[in-house]
């Protein structure tokens, strides 16, 4: 079943395609229709949609600013755009400001704009699955380093201008190049999943945890107030890894070094937290690892 929100100000219209998307694909499609974009816009807060499709001209907006409008309320939203009139400069600038497809009413059969929608549909979700793939680490599924980095530098210049708190923690597993020395690399692999998945389970769905390169991964804690709350996190985690580890069907012990650190006490920017977490890890792992360390107090 794909939900359609028809936003068309013209009842007879708005009459005509819904006739038209329900006459080709029966009991497949459902459409709910509005008439103004401020109506549409209450509705996609509360419920959920597959595609809109939007006439072109609307009461209470006009043209690109109603795409525009649209994007920056729900920019994941394939939308199909009905138009009185082909024109292929009109129909390209609406396909840049986020129209998946342009359907001309006159003329237009009830085949076409169903397949206008579905592929609107298809072609979104191709979108968005490309954007995940080049965004998130393959093997283990969390945020991959560019878009960990760019959380990391939203958090920071959030918390600057409310002066909030924001903590960082860096993971090093100590034992993965044992692991894969002794077992091979898709004993490693399948360490560094179940690694994901606990440190996962240690945070909050407003967390942001993450895997850098090789044997480290990371998480980003916005909200938290003081060391304090990072140490409660970073017991929370040495707890999680200290739970029996099954590789190969023997017992491999598999601890981690932390690294933790807090804006703004342990640097100003996003490169000097990651520095300070980076040291505070290299300290944990100097010490025998299966610990967490805070960087040393800055020098006054």
């Amino acid at each position: 079943m794909i939900r359609v929100l028809l936003v068309e100000n013209n009842a007879a219209e708005a009459k005509r395609a819904t006739a038209m998307l329900q006459e080709t694909e029966k009991g497949q499609i459902e459409v709910v229709h509005v008439e103004r974009l401020s109506s549409a816009l209450h509705r996609l807060t509360r419920e959920s949609f597959d595609a809109i499709l939007l006439d072109r001209t609307l009461v209470d907006t006009h043209g690109l600013d109603t795409l525009d409008l649209i994007q920056a309320a729900l920019g994941r939203m394939p939308i199909v755009v009905l138009d009185e009139k082909s024109d292929e400069v009109s129909e390209q600038q609406m396909i840049q400001h986020g129209a998946q497809e342009v359907v001309i009413k006159e003329g237009a059969t009830s085949a076409q704009l169903t397949r206008a929608v579905r592929h609107a549909v298809d072609r979104k979700k191709a979108e968005q699955h490309l954007s995940y793939l080049a965004q998130h680490d393959p093997l283990t599924t969390l945020a991959n380093r560019m878009l960990f980095r760019d959380r990391m530098a939203h958090a920071v210049a959030m918390a600057k201008r409310k002066k909030h708190v924001v903590g960082l923690v860096l993971c090093g597993l100590d034992s993965l190049k044992e692991t894969i020395r002794m077992f091979g690399q898709e004993a490693g692999d399948c360490l560094l999943k179940e690694a994901a998945d606990r440190l996962k389970k240690c945070l909050r769905e407003v967390d942001t945890a993450a895997r850098l390169a090789g044997d480290e991964l990371t998480c980003l804690l916005e909200g938290v107030n003081s060391r304090g709350d990072m140490e409660v996190i970073g017991n929370r985690i040495l707890q999680a890894f200290a739970q029996p580890w099954g590789i190969e069907s023997q017992e491999s012990p598999v601890t981690v070094s932390l690294g933790l650190v807090v804006y703004p006490l342990d640097g100003q920017e996003v490169n000097d937290l990651f520095a300070s977490a980076q040291a505070a890890m290299d300290q944990a792992r100097e010490a025998g690892g299966n610990r967490y360390c805070f960087p040393p107090p800055k020098a006054a």
